[in-house]
């Protein structure tokens, strides 16, 4: 950080150095400056511009051109001296061009003969590597080769040495784990050797279905505690991995839990919360705190506190390697939910304190980026965080088998960063999924460039959390906007925005087209963050009588699973999940954040009908159209009485069993008859699929009711 120094100089530009001078110290005057490299050879410079800066005067010095990694001292006309430090030069494209490297063995490199060490910090002046075996610690230097990476080769078999670079940069010795390490000691605080022969594992993705389009998933986001820790899930694997795909368990009423019940349930995706390494849950202490893991510490590592033996660097590789085969061996497609925005921790992160200034964003005077909230943003559009970043995604499909990613706050990402992802993974496997918070969040990048759903034409093989949707339906999902609500909770002056978005958003029906294709709208009215759907409707709607509020809920779950577009759902909105009105447990306890197995029970009437409208979506390839041309060719939503969405699928019979799929909603408290030109089957209702389809061509659309017909 910039300005905490009675005299500070950066070099910013391969032509300038930045010096800052506070006006406590001779008024921040300084009638000339010098360089002094490590040979006491010392050149004076060219003072170009001279700004007031309030507590300090800015001075913008012309420099000849530097070898970078070299320790180098500036002066001032009193002779006080302070070290050049590294600044926005490392931002340049002079940089770029000269230090990018395209190589992909950053790391350690092991055979059972050595293992060598790669680092990347041209601006460093020392590296070293601290090793320590069974038989102690031993230091060794690195040496630096082309384009700033240091390297070592250690003729030895290192298996599970655990290992920290020193790295000497801006005058201060730094010390790091290795950011492309696969293990780790526990809580991250050393990286690990391991041998990957010994964690090559068949994946088993084969088993899963293939995903031909993003809008025939319908994705099941879960968090791996929450899953197992309930006293009645049953499961033995509290809290790890393996929990997640524990077979045949059952609650003490001897009704499904865990693996099966997601089997029986019938989703398609299962999205996983953070399952990389994060810095908020003591890995030796796990049920000490909780968090969901949005702050991430080793990326390439999965999380400690999910494994069942935190001291062994090879049981998180191999047990999260377990829970995916399985999963895809039981059908379903596996998706990581990935925070690359911001990390836990800036000046504690390898990345800072290997290479200062390069991989968060800084504004202008040195302010961090901070449209994460978090206290930094990742730069992306660094050519090597891109690089780092993408190739980590890769890692994942490629070693581990995960199907997709989930990317935290997408918009602080830019659109060049994912739309390689997306390339390169499906490059590895072409039912990869890629999507994410699509906000437009205050983070210092153009906004043209910002991986954001405004700029959704720009990232065709990318999909968004459409807000319209949640917003349109539920209403503002914000504690302090209780009575901001949606057409599904009753606003029938949201009804134009709910038109278009039961459509896809990607036509002018209702409202003005958000999406250019509905494999880019993901449709969903709850996930983890913000209340439920459940607790939402209770508050928002609390005059209405509880039966009211429970049938609002499998309107608005039905109403998601029949629009075009890809279906959503949070763990347990199925069951009417509840946190108690908590609207941001991230770090709340496991009572709040359980997924309570006998609300399940007892909701089982409401599990069953959200399981008929799953199997519907899945049976009816008219609910999930791929393309904004085949829903502008089939779909048509109108209005009735400004109250009720009448909702037509036509001309569908090469999608399905049906001619015409009509599907009426009701968000209103009065029933809605209509007489219709042709005899329906009544496929489904307030009641879930009819096992018998009554033809009429008369119907009522009961008081909060979604309807579906056929012929």
């Amino acid at each position: 950080m910039r300005k905490l120094q009675t005299f500070e100089a950066y070099l910013d530009t391969f032509e300038t150095i930045t010096a800052y001078l506070n006006k406590s110290y001779y008024q921040g005057e300084s009638q000339s400056f010098r360089l002094k490299d490590e040979t006491s050879t010392t050149t004076l410079l060219n003072i170009l511009k001279t700004v007031d800066e309030g507590e300090y005067m800015k001075y913008i010095l012309e420099t000849p051109i530097l070898e970078l990694g070299k320790n180098y001292k500036v002066t001032d006309d009193h002779n006080l001296a302070v070290p050049l430090q590294y600044g926005y030069v490392v931002r340049t494209k002079e940089f770029d061009e000269a230090f990018y490297y395209d190589g992909h063995d950053l790391g350690v490199t092991y055979t059972k003969e050595a293992s060598t060490f790669k680092v990347w910090s041209p601006i460093a002046t020392q590296v070293k590597v601290e090793v320590q075996t069974k038989d102690g610690i031993e230091t060794y230097d690195l040496t630096k080769g082309d384009k700033g990476v240091w390297s070592i080769t250690i003729s030895q078999d290192l298996e599970l040495a655990s290992y920290i670079y020193l790295v000497k940069v801006n005058g201060t010795w730094n010390q790091a784990t290795d950011p492309y390490a696969i293990a780790s000691t526990p809580n991250h605080q050393r990286t690990v050797i391991v041998d990957s022969e010994k964690i090559k594992m068949d994946s088993k993705r084969e088993l899963a279905p293939e995903v031909k389009s993003y809008t025939d998933a319908i994705i099941y986001e879960m968090h791996v505690r929450d899953f197992s820790v309930h006293k009645n899930s049953g499961i033995k694997h509290v809290g790890k991995f393996l929990g997640v795909v524990e077979e045949g368990t059952r609650t003490s009423r001897g009704t499904l839990t865990g693996l099966d019940y997601l089997v029986d349930l019938g989703v398609t995706h299962i999205q996983l919360l953070p399952t990389y390494d994060f810095g908020s849950v003591d890995e030796l202490n796990q049920f000490e705190t909780y968090n969901w893991g949005y702050d991430p510490v080793q990326y390439n590592v999965p999380e400690g506190s999910y494994s069942t033996d935190v001291h062994n660097p090879y049981s998180r590789i191999i047990e999260m390697k377990q829970m995916i085969a399985k999963l895809h061996e039981k059908g379903f497609r596996v998706i990581m939910d990935v925070v690359y925005n911001h990390m836990f921790d800036r000046q504690t992160s390898s990345f800072e304190n290997i290479m200062p200034n390069y991989y968060f964003k800084l504004g202008d005077n040195g302010e961090i980026s901070n449209g994460s909230f978090c206290g930094n943003d990742v730069d992306s559009l660094r050519p090597m965080c891109r690089q780092f970043i993408v190739d980590s995604c890769k890692m994942w499909v490629k070693e581990y088998g995960f199907d997709g990613f989930r990317f935290d706050l997408m918009g602080i990402l830019d659109t060049e960063t994912m739309n390689q992802i997306a390339d390169e993974c499906q490059a590895i496997d072409a039912s990869v999924m890629v999507y994410g918070e699509g906000w437009n969040m205050p983070s210092i990048m153009p906004e043209e460039a910002k991986a954001m759903m405004y700029n959704n034409k720009k990232m065709p093989k990318i999909a968004h959390f459409n807000d319209r949707f949640g917003r349109g339906i539920k209403g503002s999902p914000f504690e302090y906007e209780m009575s901001d609500i949606g057409y599904g909770l009753g606003y029938t002056g949201d009804i134009n925005r709910a038109m278009n978005v039961v459509a896809g958003s990607c036509t002018d029906i209702g409202m003005e087209a958000l999406f250019v294709e509905p494999t880019m709208t993901l449709n969903y009215v709850e996930c983890h963050d913000n209340m439920t759907l459940f607790d939402k409707i209770m508050l928002s709607n609390r005059c209405e009588s509880l039966e009211t509020r429970l049938k609002r809920q499998k309107m608005i779950t039905a109403l998601i699973l029949v629009s075009q577009g890809i279906a959503f759902l949070h763990a347990g909105q199925e069951f009417n999940r509840t946190k108690d009105g908590d609207h941001n447990s991230y770090m709340s306890p496991d009572s709040v954040n359980q997924f309570d197995w006998d609300r399940k029970d007892e909701y089982i009437e409401t599990v069953e009908f959200v399981k008929g409208f799953i199997n519907l979506r899945k049976e009816l390839k008219a609910l999930r159209l791929n393309t904004a041309e085949e829903i502008k060719q089939h779909v048509t939503v109108n209005k009735l009485e400004d109250r009720i969405i009448e909702y037509t699928i036509s001309d569908v019979k090469a999608y399905g069993p049906y001619e015409e799929i009509k599907i009426f909603i009701n968000p209103t408290h009065e029933p809605f008859n209509i007489n219709l030109e042709k005899e329906y089957l009544i496929v489904a209702d307030q009641s879930g699929l009819l096992k018998q389809h009554l033809k009429s061509d008369q119907i009522t659309i009961n008081a909060i009711e979604l309807k579906v017909l056929a012929i």
